[in-house]
C-alpha cells in the first residue's frame, strides 16, 4: 500500500493541493497528516482529494472542532493498522524513546520541519518535513510503500 505522509502544512494551501495532486497521480491509498494543518480551509483540500486520511492534532491546530468535522483527526498518539503493519502517529518527536520498537513498524511525526528517515531496531522513524517550507525553505512530503518499507521523498 502506498501512503502519502505529510506534516506541517501551516495553511499553505497551494503546496497542500500540489501534494494531494501528486498523491492522486501516484494512486496513494491513504494520507497521513502528522499535525499543524492549522485551519479548516486547508483540511478541505485534503478531504476533497477523495483519498482516505488519518491525522493528528499539532500544536498550531487552533480550530479543532471544525478540523474534526472535516477530517478524521485525533489527538496523538494515534495508532493505525495498515495491511498487517503498525503505524503510530505523533506531532511532536519527543515520545520516540518510549515506543517499543519491536511492536511498531513505523513511527511518524512532524513538528520540527526537518525531513528525516531513521531506523531504530526494526522500526522506521519518519518525519516528512514540512509542506509549507516554514523555517527550512524546503517543502517536502513522503510516499511510503508499506510492504517494502521503501520511502520516497517528494519535494514540492
Amino acid at each position: 500500500m502506498l501512503i502519502a505522509i505529510i506534516s506541517d502544512t501551516h495553511d499553505d494551501w497551494i503546496s497542500t493541493k500540489k501534494a494531494m495532486d501528486i498523491a492522486l497521480q501516484r494512486q496513494c491509498s491513504m494520507i497521513i497528516h502528522s499535525g499543524d494543518i492549522c485551519s479548516p480551509f486547508t483540511a478541505r483540500i485534503i478531504k476533497e482529494s477523495g483519498i482516505p486520511s488519518h491525522s493528528v492534532f499539532g500544536n498550531n491546530d487552533g480550530d479543532r472542532v471544525h478540523l474534526a468535522q472535516i477530517l478524521d483527526i485525533k489527538p496523538a498518539p494515534r495508532p493505525i493498522e495498515v495491511n498487517g503493519k503498525s503505524l503510530i502517529v505523533f506531532h511532536e518527536p519527543f515520545i520516540n524513546d518510549y515506543i517499543d520498537t519491536d511492536k511498531v513498524d513505523f513511527l511518524i511525526y512532524g513538528h520540527t520541519h526537518k525531513l528525516s528517515v531513521d531506523v531504530k531496531g526494526s522500526m522506521k522513524i519518519i518525519n516528512p518535513g514540512t509542506a509549507s517550507g516554514a523555517l527550512v525553505n524546503t517543502k517536502t512530503f513522503i510516499l511510503l510503500e508499506t510492504l517494502s518499507s521503501k520511502v520516497e521523498i517528494i519535494e514540492l
